[in-house]
């Protein structure tokens, strides 16, 4: 059995094998083939009888901590084939994630998961965090004065970036993104491709007023809901936001859009059939409780939020002494200050952001 870096020319196999998982080769294969910061360093596999049987990911990505920019290493698209679990490949694979993560210069690492105890044994810790649920989202009262566009990513990028820069970029935890990491962002972040090559299909969506963009979301059906997995506003244009959540909400039930819609909507209905489901309620479910301005105003506009909780968003830190020396600390210090940070309402991961 080898276990160890991915070659160059075993890209391929690892496709193949990722694709016994969802039945879906190209869900992975856009993270492989768009992320600038993919390398083969960061794919570990196992190897047995001229075969792949196993595989980690190690996602190259930094956060943002009181500040300043930290590297995380996410660690995502784990699989072991079905003839070799329980026999400590996978756990061979995650001790050497560990040593590559250390030797790459990572800090801290996240990783999403249901089975948290085996995870645990490595040294990841499960931490609480908030959704909100929006279950009059198309009820809210709104800015009904701005436009409905669809985000042109040589168009507007340059705006969404700096709206995310100023809003996002004033919570902990969120992920940096240069045009770069943007670009490859936008080609992953949505729902699963139905087809090969199809490509990302998230229903992006921009209020203008003025020619100005002055909020945008990016929407998805996830899990049978509704999913806003980002957004942003400028300072004080929460009801522009407003009108996107309204519209999202109401395109989900297949309703008569409220506002002026500009641009080609038609993706608008990955919101109602992108699982194969029959059309969902207008609830919505985001990110909320790292803005508490934010949610005031929304039951204010007749849309209070309810948190759901759930667990399986589990931190580690990887090399305390760098973390500490880039925090100003010991390394007891800087521990205690991240995993806080990971845990607090205020701060902010976003689900676009997943790998």
């Amino acid at each position: 059995m080898e276990i160890r870096a991915a070659l160059p020319s075993e890209r391929d196999e690892v496709l193949d094998l990722l694709a016994r998982w969802y039945d879906d080769r190209e869900f992975f294969a856009r993270y492989n083939h768009n992320d600038p910061k993919f390398r083969d360093a960061l794919c570990l596999v196992a190897r047995d009888a001229g075969a792949l049987v196993s595989t980690v990911q190690i996602f190259d990505r930094k956060i943002r901590l009181d500040g300043t920019a930290v590297p995380m290493g996410g660690i995502g698209s784990v699989f072991t084939h079905e003839n070799y679990r329980h026999k400590g490949v996978a756990s061979a694979l995650m001790r050497l994630a560990l040593q590559t993560l250390e030797r790459e210069g990572f800090e801290v690492s996240l990783l999403f998961a249901e089975r948290l105890t085996f995870y645990n044994q490595f040294g990841w810790k499960e931490i609480d965090r908030k959704f909100g649920v929006l279950t009059e989202a198309a009820a809210m009262r709104a800015d009904f004065g701005v436009e409905i566009d669809v985000f042109d990513i040589n168009r507007d990028l340059a705006e969404v970036a700096a709206i995310h820069r100023d809003y996002s970029g004033s919570f902990n935890v969120c992920v940096i993104r240069d045009p770069e990491d943007w670009r490859a962002n936008c080609s992953f972040a949505g729902n699963q491709p139905m087809h090969p090559g199809e490509g990302s299909e998230e229903y992006f969506v921009l209020a203008r007023a003025g020619g100005t963009i002055r909020a945008y979301a990016r929407a998805i059906r996830l899990y049978g809901v509704t999913m806003v997995m980002e957004y942003g506003y400028r300072s004080g244009a929460e009801a522009a936001l407003f009108a996107l959540l309204r519209h999202l909400s109401e395109s989900a039930q297949e309703l008569p859009s409220s506002f002026r819609l500009i641009g080609d909507h038609r993706r608008a209905a990955r919101l109602r059939s992108g699982s194969g489901a029959t059309a969902p309620t207008g609830g919505i479910v985001t990110h909320t409780a790292h803005d508490k301005h934010l949610e005031e105003r929304m039951a204010a506009a007749g849309a209070p939020v309810i948190h759901h909780t759930d667990n399986n968003y589990m931190w580690r830190i990887v090399t305390p002494e760098k973390l500490a020396a880039r925090l100003n600390a010991t390394p007891e210090g800087a521990t205690a200050r991240a995993m806080t940070l990971f845990a607090s309402d205020a701060s902010l991961f976003w689900t676009s952001d997943r790998f």
